[in-house]
């Protein structure tokens, strides 16, 4: 993506960030040129906890990967579901450049739970229960088709204690693989400098990254 594109993007992002306010989260992920991605700007990611350390979601990646732009612009309204299970509606729009070539992707998520409450509340000053158990039941059922990945340190967290990666201890080389096939699921390698973060959380050198990178990326060969 060039520099006018993305400052292009980047204010109707802070335009919109402005209209819409605090219930809605702007994410613009830029491709890079050698495949990977970076997030280059970010309105109210406090809603989902990522940043622009944050990686590319899985479905986003799938969109990419079964190139669903050549025959939309847009995915609307499905659902993305982030920390602790908080359920957001999301859509995603796919930036052109004049050629039709991929350049990145402008995500939309949208927090719907103040408008529930306000929902509920009005429903409960009629007497209507029944109502609000429709409303909660629905919301409950509601089958989420991204996750929204907060940080690397969070999804190594997932997977190993944090006080036991604070304290220093001596991870399990199954251990070791185990965070590296999750990292690598969650398109945390795509980004660039991230490995030099990965080892300084897990306690292991940048080579040791690259070598269980190697071994998880072969696995995952053989197993296909």
């Amino acid at each position: 993506m060039d520099d006018q594109l993305f400052r292009h993007y980047k204010n109707i992002m802070n335009y919109f960030g402005e209209i819409c306010g605090s219930n809605y989260e702007f994410v613009l992920h830029v491709l890079d040129s050698d495949g990977g991605s970076h997030i280059g700007h970010i309105i109210h990611g406090e809603l989902s906890g990522r940043s622009l350390n944050s990686p590319l979601t899985n479905y986003a990646k799938k969109l990419i990967e079964d190139k669903v732009y050549l025959k939309k612009d847009f995915v609307v309204n499905y659902v993305g579901e982030g920390p602790k299970g908080k359920k957001f509606r999301s859509s995603t729009m796919f930036i052109k450049d004049h050629n039709g070539q991929l350049q990145g992707l402008l995500c939309i998520n949208f927090d719907a739970d103040a408008y529930r409450k306000v929902a509920k509340d009005l429903l409960h000053l009629a007497n209507l229960s029944w109502d609000i158990e429709y409303i909660d039941k629905q919301t409950e059922q509601e089958q989420s088709v991204e996750k929204l990945t907060e940080n690397i340190h969070n999804i190594i967290y997932t997977q190993v204690d944090k006080d036991i990666l604070e304290s220093g201890a001596q991870l399990s080389t199954e251990q070791k693989k185990l965070v590296i096939s999750k990292l690598k699921e969650h398109g945390v390698f795509d980004i660039k400098g991230t490995v030099m973060d990965v080892a300084k959380v897990m306690g292991m050198s940048e080579s040791s990254v690259y070598r269980y990178l190697r071994i998880v990326s072969l696995n995952e060969n053989n197993n296909n």
